[in-house]
């Protein structure tokens, strides 16, 4: 008889199949035991924070459906041979800091890499001060956050997600918010959602952030810049983001002071202001930030606001506001403007519908703004091309081809109706008939990856089609 063939020194295959033998899934109940080994679903763990201490990298942890009374503070990780640590949440899972103590925030990740916190319905962080649904802080690494409800979140700084990168070397990075609800919360005066410092490599994307009392989704600069022009905001909605008092307004999204960031094919609709891109703190400078292919409708103020009121504050440089459509902005007749221009230089305004209301400002350029382009516009309000308003360098002009001399802007720019489909519905596609078909800069090249609201490549026809639908 042959004996059985042994290998003495085995192949990194089976080391690594060995490895991966390690992996596990494990199981949460509320009417579990933490002594139990969790990983039988008739042997669970009872508290989400037994394996948020004990999950092996690359293994699953499934919260089964009940109300989980905790905070959590996140002591493991995953690694890149490994894989990620998971954590989800099966449909009915609530996680309640409701006279919970233990801290101001939900779930508290600092200093862990590859994980992901998916379907949690986290709620009731109560009467908090500078408290969060989830916060990171220092340096992560591979964390992703999606599809969980965040809500119920009271008292001041009282946040949904916050990411705090305030390692200064490595900070956070490769990270993915995705897919989440955050409303009913109190972020005044901090935001809803928000990317603070030293983070890079990240796409925060299909987000649905509402009814919260400052900022929608916000993203710092000023303590660390992010390497990396690939970082992206797209495809998130965010709507009555109000500031309740006087002194400010809430944006539905903020770019305070960061560069290399893509805001592209968001909703923004019934805030204070629609986006705002500027830099709140003297001397920092908000610059390569692409704000494309958006919808901005409805806002109580501006629809989108490029830069601070003056050289006190930061300003904005090099940054572009391309194929955008704003409708009906400016709701209470602040006289800010459709699109604002404050303190802030070589930025270009292209390509964008531009529709106001009746007797509201078109374009509102004021004293503050540096020398900027803007051309390749479709501009209209009920007012006509005679009786729209403008201003231009802080002085108050009446009629479109008084706008186009005064500052020798939007020369090749329309003043018609764009035919949006049914913009009180939040419909801005174009009638086949409109002009801002094939309308825009005959030299517009698409980037890679761009598309328009609906995903479809940027440019179908000879030329593209001016604001955040691209026709077929």
């Amino acid at each position: 008889m042959e004996r059985p063939y042994r290998r003495r020194n085995p192949s990194p295959i089976e080391q690594l199949e060995a490895r991966r033998l390690l992996s596990a899934t494990y199981y949460v109940s509320v009417k579990g035991e933490d002594a139990n080994a969790g990983t039988d679903p008739a042997l669970p763990w009872r508290h989400i924070q037994k394996a948020f201490d004990a999950a092996t990298p690359g293994s699953t942890v499934n919260v089964l459906p009940g109300r989980y009374n905790e905070r959590l503070v996140l002591n493991v990780s995953g690694n890149a041979t490994d894989g990620f640590i998971t954590f989800q949440a099966a449909p009915k899972v609530i996680l309640s800091a409701k006279k919970v103590a233990g801290g101001a925030d939900v779930i508290s990740i600092n200093n862990r890499n590859y994980v992901r916190i998916i379907g949690f319905d986290i709620r009731d962080n109560l009467k908090v001060s500078n408290g969060s649904g989830i916060r990171l802080t220092e340096a992560n690494s591979f964390i992703e956050i999606r599809n969980n409800r965040i809500h119920n979140m009271t008292g001041a700084n009282a946040m949904g997600i916050t990411v705090y990168g305030t390692e200064p070397t490595r900070g956070i990075s490769n990270l993915v918010i995705d897919g989440n609800e955050i409303y009913k919360c109190q972020p005044a005066r901090s935001e809803a959602l928000v990317l603070n410092g030293n983070v890079h490599d990240f796409v925060v994307s299909n987000n649905y952030v509402h009814d919260v009392n400052n900022i929608g989704i916000d993203f710092i600069g000023g303590e660390g810049r992010s390497p990396d022009p690939s970082t992206e905001v797209s495809s998130n909605r965010v709507t009555r983001a109000r500031f309740r008092g006087g002194g400010r307004d809430a944006a539905g999204i903020f770019i305070d002071g960061a560069q290399d960031i893509v805001v592209e094919r968001n909703l923004v609709w019934r805030n204070d202001v629609g986006i705002e891109v500027n830099a709140i703190h003297a001397g920092r400078v908000a610059t390569a930030v692409t704000v494309r292919d958006n919808v901005v409708l409805a806002n109580n103020r501006a629809g989108i606001s490029i830069g601070g009121p003056d050289a006190l504050g930061g300003s904005v440089q090099n940054c572009s506001f391309t194929n955008n459509t704003l409708y009906g902005d400016d709701v209470k007749r602040t006289g800010s403007g459709e699109i604002r221009i404050l303190f802030g230089s070589n930025n270009v305004v292209e390509n964008n519908v531009v529709y106001g209301r009746r007797g509201s400002l078109l374009m509102n350029v004021e004293s503050s703004a540096g020398p900027n382009t803007s051309n390749y516009n479709v501009f209209f309000s009920p007012d006509g091309p005679a009786r729209s308003r403008f201003t231009w360098s802080g002085v108050p002009l009446v009629g479109f081809a008084a706008f186009q001399t005064a500052g020798g802007q939007d020369l090749a720019s329309p003043f018609a109706n764009p035919l949006l489909r049914r913009p009180t519905a939040l419909d801005v596609h174009l009638a086949a008939t409109s002009p801002a078909l094939n309308a825009g800069d005959p030299a517009f090249v698409a980037s890679a990856g761009e598309t328009d609201i609906d995903a479809q490549p940027r440019l179908q026809g000879a030329r593209v089609d001016i604001g955040a639908d691209e026709a077929a």
